[in-house]
């Protein structure tokens, strides 16, 4: 059974809203104590990519899954603790179930979420860096899911996989949608 979730990233992409907005610091953080303090700061919940979906190129068969699929694997990291910069990077497979076996594979640029004062570097964040689903396509309508892994920084998925015509390289792709978590910042 699929079910169709409107997540608050969602709700703020479409009402304009989804501009990487600065992270809330609490009150004594980041730049207001002495050399070692620690910051907690509130990284909102944000859809990723903010206007589309990460489409991976076409590597094999021809542009048409043709209801055959595809099968599905995605996952999503949580990049730069230990830097000034947190970033997701999201991978996606997409194969056709049948010859000729249409696949669509890759990893996405780096989606900037959160950076850090001048002089501050991300040490720990409050949820799991890490997040994996797999999926077999069975329709032509976008597929939501949500988070698989306990703990994870990913509150939700949107997928295309399969449409009505060609679609491998060019509409077959992931986006996701992040918790709003807490990063502990400090002095690098």
């Amino acid at each position: 059974m699929r079910k169709s979730v409107i997540s608050i990233g969602a709700v703020a992409a479409v009402v304009g809203l989804a501009v990487v907005p600065p992270a809330v610091a609490a009150p004594g953080s980041a730049g207001q104590g002495g050399v070692g303090t620690l910051a907690s700061v509130v990284i909102p919940a944000k859809r990723i990519p903010v206007d589309n979906r990460y489409i991976p190129p076409r590597v094999g068969g021809d542009a048409e899954f043709d209801g055959n699929g595809p099968d599905v694997f995605a996952s999503a990291t949580l990049v730069g603790v230990g830097t000034n910069r947190l970033r997701v990077r999201i991978f996606m497979d997409a194969i056709e179930t049948k010859s000729d076996f249409t696949h669509a594979r890759g990893t996405s640029p780096d989606f900037l979420i959160y950076v850090a004062p001048p002089g501050q570097c991300v040490r720990s964040v409050s949820r799991g860096g890490y997040e994996e689903i797999r999926y077999r396509d069975t329709d032509h309508a976008v597929d939501a899911f949500g988070g698989q892994v306990t703990d994870s920084f990913v509150s939700g998925w949107s997928f295309v996989g399969d449409t009505d015509g060609s679609e491998a390289g060019t509409r077959t792709g992931a986006a996701l949608t992040t918790f709003s978590f807490v990063a502990t910042v400090q002095p690098c």
